[in-house]
């Protein structure tokens, strides 16, 4: 049997030669990428017809649920008068009121940012909830505050820390006199 020879101790076993590069490629995309979709598992038209025929499956779907909806039958896909619901109307106030000079100092407080209270010109914030209807409603603040009338709507508007602990309303400042006001204007709101 023959064998190489044994490397001297301490000496590194000589490398065969051995090509520093690929064979020549066409380089595309830029310097130092080839070009190896001929070894590729799909060829780039394979890749396209699925592509396509995804797209074709993804509108039949859309189409058959849209119908399959009855909703887009009758008309009600965008909802019924039940669920949308009429725009509210504010009450007409009498000038020189408790409730009309209420309107005036509502307007002109923080709660016109953060609450869409009828009858108030701007008053179309999305934070806080919508005050149409709040007289007529028997919990306020989430559920948490008894509303069993005019004195619970006031003592909520003038400390709603106090009230409910942790609250996002803030307490704003108001005189007694002015909650008083903006409370009859909130009982027109039924």
């Amino acid at each position: 049997m023959h064998s190489d020879p044994e490397p001297a101790p301490g000496a590194l076993a000589a490398r065969p030669p051995a090509p520093l590069a690929e064979p020549v490629l066409p380089l595309t995309g830029g310097a130092g990428l080839y070009d190896h979709s001929a070894r590729d598992a799909f060829s780039p038209a394979t890749v396209r017809m699925a592509g396509v025929a995804a797209l074709i499956l993804t509108v039949g779907v859309a189409a058959w649920l849209v119908s399959a909806n009855a909703a887009f039958e009758n008309g009600k896909a965008g909802g019924t008068p039940n669920q949308l619901a009429p725009v509210a109307q504010a009450a007409v106030l009498e000038p020189g009121s408790p409730a009309a000079e209420g309107a005036q100092i509502i307007a002109t407080k923080p709660c016109v940012g953060c609450h869409t209270i009828p009858g108030i010109p701007g008053a179309n914030g999305q934070v806080g909830p919508n005050l149409t209807g709040v007289a007529s409603r028997t919990k306020i603040a989430g559920g948490a505050v008894p509303n069993t009338g005019p004195d619970d709507l006031k003592k909520w508007i003038l400390n709603p820390p106090a009230v409910k602990p942790g609250t996002a309303m803030p307490n704003v400042g108001l005189a007694d006199d002015e909650a008083t006001k903006i409370v009859a204007f909130l009982e027109t709101l039924k």
